[in-house]
């Protein structure tokens, strides 16, 4: 039962702290790209870096709290797997527009 609790309570910390990772890096990849040589193209790589952040948060929330809460089953599987192929799309989007970005 204590593995449990301290599961979904390090789950949930994890998955708020990396939520509003992701909500800052959305809302200020405007001043975060300001002097790059293609800010047009750095702004979309920060932003896909925000989405990479907020997929493997609802992976996060996934795995540890519902996972605790709930049986694993076939629904949970499907949605950790979505989540994941999200998660690595974003962050290759957000690797080959930073690259492309320049500095």
């Amino acid at each position: 039962m204590l593995r449990t609790g301290l599961a979904i309570t390090a789950g949930s910390f994890g998955t708020v702290a990396l939520m509003v990772a992701a909500m800052w890096g959305w809302l200020h990849a405007a001043d975060v790209v300001a002097e790059t040589t293609r800010p047009e193209v750095a702004l979309w790589a920060v932003r896909c870096a925000a989405i990479a952040i907020a997929a493997g948060a609802q992976a996060l929330l996934l795995t540890f709290v519902i996972g605790s809460v709930y049986r694993r089953g076939r629904t949970g599987d499907v949605l950790n797997g979505c989540a994941a192929v999200v998660f690595m799309l974003a962050l290759a989007s957000a690797t080959a527009l930073g690259l492309a970005a320049g500095r």
